[in-house]
């Protein structure tokens, strides 16, 4: 048991002075219930947002806000912003006495080096055998490093000898902080007494004016509790048993029923109540059997009255409510008894809420039109989960990359079960990112979210644009002029060729080195002519349009005023004729190109030089990967045979003398495979059987003490759809992402990624292959296995972004693929370990219960439902029930019913007729005796429907069944 921390200062002179420093308690234990769960949960979460405490102590938004601002008025809390975000904290300083605010607002901050917490600081008080930590953080505000040793004191020091390692040492630079642990075990044989001890802080290097400093604490050592159940103590039992390693899983709403069984054993009737202390009332309800005060008057019961040497059933049922955090909760279950206030009867009940991870994100936009500020962008998150999440917040523009420029207020968020954050975007173009003429310009971007423990995000990308405004029309002004400039020069130009001399250059060859290149190899398209009289060329200008005269390549331009210019010098040569070959061009895009050549003649009388063309030149884009081939394996598969345990047969007891039975007794099963069955005819071994019946709720088997035998066969997994597939061009693939959908569109099979980027994935090479850059893929497995119609979607994601974003994924489907259920067959159904019969009958004997075994064996499809009728209902496919026969003359029909997907019933039934003894005549003068209320039905298929205050025995064989009815 360890006590609150608490903050003490590094120059405090004696100890009375460190305690009064830090929460007083007593100042606590005067706030209200619920400001006290508030100080409880912020000194165990250190610091909490509003929301956060408010979801703890179950209030509103408002009150929990009052509630915070009271106690910040008083100086138990304090709030600090945090990027945006108010957190409130213990505030320490408010809580210290006068005299210790007054020594410490005396001393500057200076001449506190050093800043101790313990934890537990004070009393600590622990059972004998038991062990606690006593843990020391140390943080050094001083203006040095230091060496910080820390040990208990052996003279004064009473739990010297219990710590294994009592003294350590530790370096701090400046600002940095360290915790250091004393394990503290106590010997089970320690006498029950108070023990003091002195811990020591000492830094004489570095320190030497400010320490040693010292603590003295006390450790109270009680005597270990031992629970002594007498004989005549009631006791009970809590069905069905869970612990902490095994706690019974529930999800967000959903409910659980525990049945107590409370045995009287003493020799005065008693009165009991169970009460769950641990919980909310809200959680928990709890149901006694009713009883009958008046006659045709039934009314709840505030207990569970018992004779003596007699058990009782209470239902407890909790039923946490829908915003519970996830976790493993262990409520305390006890038992009052009204003779015997002080005894204590406790179990404890562990169950556990699953976890939930629903996560709504949304991308909201606040401003897209960027002027004279960036865009802002807003991500609203909002947990409907129970467990804590991490985010990571990634933003890329893969489409303009380096061309914006992002600003996060946190790339990391963290947020609380059922709680809400905020992230700010702001999105601003870089000095690349120019803006168009008359036309606006929008700009695309992603924002990728990531969660830090792997859970599955309903979409983990969310794609946002931004408005860039076209330019000022004063700039379209400048733009026209300089084209106006440019069409001068081009008339300037032609007049200036007009007046060429004959001799003129010619070009007699222009033509590619190779009439196809491929964009795959990177190839440029280099060019090769022949022109006449080199001495007058003054200088050629290439450039390359396509078919419909847009330019695609640069317009280049070569100056032979002074010779072969130098960027030509190692592809051209004059030998009468000028010869340039494989000269490089930038036309490295798919596209069909032809090139043209303008030549210009040094003497400016000259007429223009007509142009040269080439022929067309393709270059030849990347081939893009396709789907040749994509179907299932075959049209119609069928459902795998269930997987069934099997069950070591039940005891059957043998008839008591005196019924006559109708069909031959059963026949014995053998040793080996039947446990020992409780004797019945004893009535004092009733309630010892029942006390130790044991339930099975996992496959529905309720029996005796003795536990089956289940064997469960190999499961048969090659019931899944399989796919064939061939792609064209594997090479440009980056992913394949596999998906199988109703029909309807709903998704049926979990969607499967497999990705190229280190070559054919692992989970692929079983079944594929690529030769000559295609895939052939067999057999590939989906992972479909229910019954259903499937229609399953191959789309590839290409390794290199198409030209146009709206670009469609090349993708194809299936066939409508049918999974058909199995059929559904009732293998067996047995009464007490024989062939059920279509009829049995029963004379009752009031001293000896009638119990029946009844087994069943069902092979069906998983999604069949398979009823027991009129009770229990809905049970498993295979399970084994103990069937108490009525006390009364009655006929109950017993049907087993079996529905299929596919509509497919099946039934099979018997009829079990009780006959009852005439009830024995009664003196008159004998007054009549009250019963007690009779314990209500437990609605279970594995609880047998029988009343403490019935009589119950051993198992009679069937009497003869009418002829008729053979």
């Amino acid at each position: 048991m360890r006590s609150e921390p608490t903050i003490f200062a590094s120059n405090a002179d004696n100890s009375a002075t460190e305690q009064n420093a830090g929460m007083n308690m007593v100042d606590i234990l005067t706030l209200s219930t619920r400001q006290q769960q508030i100080i409880n949960w912020i000194m165990r979460q250190r610091q909490s947002p509003l929301e956060a405490i408010a979801a703890y102590i179950e209030a509103e938004l408002e009150e929990t806000r009052a509630e915070v601002t009271d106690l910040i008025s008083q100086g138990f809390l304090e709030s600090r912003q945090i990027q945006g975000v108010t957190y409130y904290e213990i505030d320490f300083r408010r809580q210290q006495s006068t005299e210790t605010l007054d020594a410490i607002s005396s001393v500057s901050s200076a001449v506190r080096p050093l800043s101790i917490i313990l934890n537990p600081s004070g009393t600590v008080s622990i059972t004998t055998g038991e062990s606690f930590e006593l843990c020391v953080t140390v943080t050094n505000q001083g203006d040095r490093s230091a060496v910080i040793s820390m040990a208990l004191d052996q003279d004064s020091s009473s739990i010297y000898p219990w710590c294994a390692f009592p003294s350590e040492s530790l370096a701090l630079s400046v600002g940095q902080s360290c915790e250091v642990v004393f394990l503290i075990q106590v010997p089970p044989t320690t006498f029950p007494d108070e023990y003091n001890y002195t811990l020591i802080i000492d830094a004489p290097q570095h320190y030497p004016e400010h320490t040693p400093i010292q603590y003295k604490g006390k450790v109270i050592v009680l005597p270990s509790i031992q629970e002594v159940v007498r004989v005549n103590d009631p006791t009970f039992v809590t069905l069905p048993r869970t612990s902490s390693d095994n706690p019974h899983p529930l999800r967000s709403g959903e409910i659980w029923q525990v049945l107590i069984s409370v045995s009287n054993r003493s020799e005065r009737v008693d009165r009991f109540r169970v009460t769950v202390p641990d919980l909310d009332p809200k959680w928990v309800s709890i149901y006694y059997p009713e009883g009958l005060a008046l006659v045709g008057v039934v009314e709840a019961a505030e207990g569970l009255p018992l004779n003596p040497d007699t058990q009782g059933q209470v239902t407890i049922i909790f039923k946490p409510p829908m915003d519970v955090w996830a976790g493993i909760y262990a409520p305390t279950i006890r038992v009052h008894s009204d003779n015997n206030p002080d005894l204590t009867l406790l179990d404890i009940a562990y169950f556990e809420i699953l976890p939930t991870y629903q996560l709504d994100i949304q991308l909201v936009t606040l401003l897209t039109r960027v002027v004279n500020q960036p865009s802002l962008y807003e991500m609203r998150f909002k947990s409907n989960g129970n467990i804590a999440r991490e985010l990571i917040l990634r933003t890329s523009s893969p489409e303009q990359d380096g061309l914006l420029l992002y600003t996060l207020t946190n790339e990391e968020i963290k947020i609380s079960p059922y709680g809400t954050a905020r992230i700010n975007i702001e999105v601003e173009p870089t000095k690349k990112c120019k803006p168009r003429f008359l036309s606006d310009r929008y700009l695309n971007f992603i924002i990728e979210v990531e969660d830090k423990q792997g859970a599955l995000l309903a979409n983990d990308r969310y794609l946002g644009n931004l408005l860039l405004p076209a330019r000022p029309w004063w700039q379209f002004v400048l733009l026209i002029i300089g084209i106006l400039g440019l069409i001068g020069t081009i008339i300037f130009l032609i007049w200036w060729f007009f007046f060429r001399p004959p001799d003129v250059p010619q070009a007699i060859e222009f033509t590619s080195e190779a009439s196809t290149y491929r964009e795959a190899s990177n190839e440029a398209i280099r060019l090769r002519w022949r022109i006449t009289y080199p001495e007058l060329l003054r200088e050629i200008k290439v450039e390359g349009l396509s078919t419909d005269d847009k330019l695609l390549s640069q317009p280049v331009v070569y100056n032979f005023s002074k010779g072969i210019p130098p960027e030509l010098k190692d592809y051209c040569v004059i030998d009468r004729e000028l010869l340039c070959q494989n000269v490089p061009t930038d036309a490295r895009k798919p596209s069909q190109y032809i090139f043209q050549m303008n030549l210009s003649s040094k003497n400016p009388k000259t007429r223009t030089i007509p142009l040269v063309k080439t022929t067309k030149i393709l270059v030849e884009p990347v081939p893009q990967a396709e789907i040749l081939e994509f179907a299932s394996t075959k049209p119609l598969y069928t459902e795998s045979k269930p997987v069934l345990p099997t069950i070591a047969p039940a005891p059957v007891q043998a008839a008591p003398s005196g019924s006559a039975p109708a069909t031959p007794a059963p026949t014995e099963p053998k040793p080996e495979n039947v446990a020992k069955a409780p004797n019945f005819t004893e009535p004092s071994s009733i309630a010892i059987a029942l006390e130790k019946q044991v339930f099975y709720t996992a496959i529905g088997i309720s029996q005796g003490a003795a536990n089956p035998r289940i064997v469960r066969p190999k499961p048969d997994l090659d019931n899944e759809v399989r796919l064939n597939w061939s792609i064209s061009n594997t090479s440009q693939v980056r992913e394949l992402t596999l998906v199988g959908r109703s029909p309807e569109g709903e998704v049926k099979s979990p969607p499967l990624r497999f990705v190229f980027t280190e070559g054919l994935p692992r989970s692929l090479r079983p079944y594929c292959t690529i030769s000559n850059d295609q895939m052939v893929c067999k057999n590939v497995p989906t992972e479909a296995k229910a019954s259903g119609n499937y229609i399953f979607e191959l789309a590839i994601v290409p390794s290199k972004p198409p030209v146009d974003p709206k670009a469609v994924l090349v993708t194809k489907k299936t066939e409508v693929t049918k999974i058909a259920p199995y059929p559904a067959k009732i293998l067996e159904l047995k009464v007490n370990g024989q062939d059920a019969l279509p009829q049995y009958s029963f004379n009752l004997n009031p001293d000896i219960p009638t119990i029946l075994t009844l087994s069943w064996k069902v092979e069906a499809s998983a999604a069949a439902k398979i009823d027991l009728l009129p009770a229990p209902g809905n049970i498993a496919a295979v399970g084994q029930l103990a069937l108490p026969l009525s006390p009364k003359s009655a006929e109950v029909t017993y049907i087993l019913k079996v529905n299929n997907p596919d509509g497919q019933v099946i039934m099979r039934s018997f009829i079990i007729q009780t006959i009852a003894p005439p009830p024995a005549p009664k003196p008159e003068e004998t007054p009549p005796i009250a019963l007690p209320p009779d314990v209500p039905e437990i609605d279970s298929p594995l609880i047998p429907n029988t009343s403490p205050n019935q009589r119950s025995g051993g198992i009679l064989t069937p009497s003869e069944v009418p002829p008729s009815q053979k």
